[in-house]
């Protein structure tokens, strides 16, 4: 992608740019299934991997005050989510209305992300980090990794990777920080086409949307991509505090 998709959080965009932005998150989340559910520990659903506690965010469902926040059984459907054709968690996966659903869903998280991203943040777009020009649709990947706290607390850092939890690691499988960073920037190149060779050389993918892991344990049938990140608290996806 080359266009910036700033549009989309303000106005109509031309169906391309909706197109390109959803089908590279698709590519580091969901793939192509809207139904399917991951089963590694967390409540991320569907084909951009949005968690429970973030449709809850985003108005859709609602947290019923007891329980695990990262339980679905937990969660009744909204007013806004009937109002879309959605009276189930069954529905959001398997219904067409569901679909359209989580599509929409996809650029409002995209738009809360990018509102929520610090001066210094935004400011990068243009800039280059370890060989990879900053684009808006490369720190909104990333942000719908981390969430947009724990990107601001990245960028902050000076993109020091030892700045979030060490949760983030074994929630997705890392093995070191060196891995976390380079999967970091490695969304980031993806998101606009570019390449990223990786902190010590080596390729850890580009413009194809390939997953971090030839295999992932537990992944419900997509063998190249990465567990979900587990946390279930708002505002965006991967926000800093615990369960």
């Amino acid at each position: 992608m080359k266009r910036l998709i700033l549009a989309l959080l303000i106005t109509a965009a031309p169906i391309a740019v909706y197109a390109d932005y959803s089908e590279h998150i698709a590519s580091q989340e969901g793939g192509n299934s809207y139904s399917i559910f991951n089963t590694n520990g967390g409540s991320a659903v569907g084909k951009y991997q949005i968690t429970a506690g973030t449709w809850a965010n985003l108005g859709y469902f609602q947290y019923n005050g007891s329980g695990s926040k990262g339980d679905w059984s937990n969660y009744s459907v909204t007013d806004k989510g009937r109002a879309a054709g959605v009276n189930s968690l069954n529905d959001l996966r398997f219904s067409a209305a569901g679909a359209s659903l989580q599509d929409r869903a996809n650029l409002e998280l995209a738009s809360q992300n990018w509102a929520s991203m610090s001066s210094s943040t935004r400011g990068l777009v243009g800039q280059t980090i370890n060989g990879v020009t900053v684009t808006q649709e490369g720190l909104l990947s990333a942000s719908h990794f981390l969430g947009a706290g724990a990107l601001n607390d990245w960028v902050a850092s000076g993109f020091d990777p030892s700045a979030l939890p060490a949760s983030y690691l074994t929630a997705n499988g890392f093995s070191s920080y060196a891995e976390l960073q380079n999967y970091i920037m490695k969304r980031m190149a993806s998101a606009n086409g570019q390449t990223y060779a990786g902190l010590d050389g080596s390729d850890t993918g580009g413009a194809s949307g390939e997953g971090m892991y030839d295999a992932t344990s537990n992944f419900p049938g997509l063998g190249t991509k990465r567990p979900v990140l587990i946390r279930e608290v708002p505002p965006f996806q991967g926000e800093r505090q615990t369960l």
